[in-house]
């Protein structure tokens, strides 16, 4: 490689490095509002490089929330399954997928209730998978 490849690699590396430090991180939330069985919410989420175990979300109590940064070279994509009763029926979706330019502090918030899952990106919820189980 010659000493042109090596200073444009260089000048990309910088680039990236100091634009992270300006960017906010990204927050996906889980709410529980399962009013009529007042179940408890398990979520676990993943994505290629990281699993994020299983947390326990208790009825209008606080939200389990995961904070992150998009990769500058691969799209972020989180996983998440949610399941809830005693019957454990559960729901398994893409919860975040990064775009082509990079978020810096998004929130995509997650709202379970009776009649389905709601997702919220600014403020205003609106379903987005309807069932009827969870």
């Amino acid at each position: 490689m010659n000493n042109c490849c090596l200073i444009f690699l260089l000048i990309i590396i910088l680039f990236v490095r100091s634009s992270e430090a300006k960017c906010g991180k990204n927050a996906v939330v889980f709410k529980n509002k399962l009013a009529s069985s007042r179940s408890i919410l398990e979520v676990h989420c993943k994505s290629k490089y990281d699993d994020l175990g299983v947390h326990f979300v208790k009825f209008n109590a606080h939200a389990y929330t995961f904070r992150f940064r998009d990769n500058v070279f691969i799209r972020t994509k989180w996983d998440c399954l949610i399941r809830k009763g005693r019957k454990m029926e559960y729901i398994d979706f893409r919860a975040y997928t990064g775009g082509f330019v990079r978020r810096c502090g998004a929130s995509y918030t997650w709202i379970a209730k009776d009649d389905g899952v709601y997702l919220s990106k600014n403020g205003k919820p609106e379903i987005c998978i309807s069932i009827s189980p969870i």
